[in-house]
């Protein structure tokens, strides 16, 4: 849905709706209340806002590749559309690395 419209409004627009998407998701997961507050609306609540980030992210996965393919020179398209992929693998290895220094500095207490 997002791709369409990246291509109908532009990748500007499309990239700064995901991320908006994106935050309000969050937003809705960071104040949500309990399920002792509002029952089993809690759980529908969260999961509405991950459903919200999983379109959000699929928007902006798409129209970010085909933005950086774009405004990449010709004879440097590969290397720049490359570097969506290459960072996410990153920020997945930092995050891993993140978590086994929290793991072990926890354990060690």
């Amino acid at each position: 849905m997002l791709g369409s419209l990246a291509d109908r409004k532009g990748r500007k627009y499309a990239l700064v709706l995901s991320v908006s998407l994106m935050c309000f998701g969050s937003l809705i997961i960071a104040c949500a209340p309990g399920y002792a507050v509002i029952g089993d609306w809690a759980p529908a609540l969260l999961l509405f806002a991950r459903i919200l980030q999983g379109f959000s992210i699929g928007g902006e996965y798409g129209s970010s590749a085909t933005y950086l393919s774009e405004m990449a020179t010709r004879n440097r398209r590969g290397y720049y559309s490359s570097f969506q992929y290459v960072t996410i693998v990153l920020g997945q290895i930092l995050a891993l690395g993140f978590a086994d220094a929290v793991a072990t500095l926890s354990f060690e207490q």
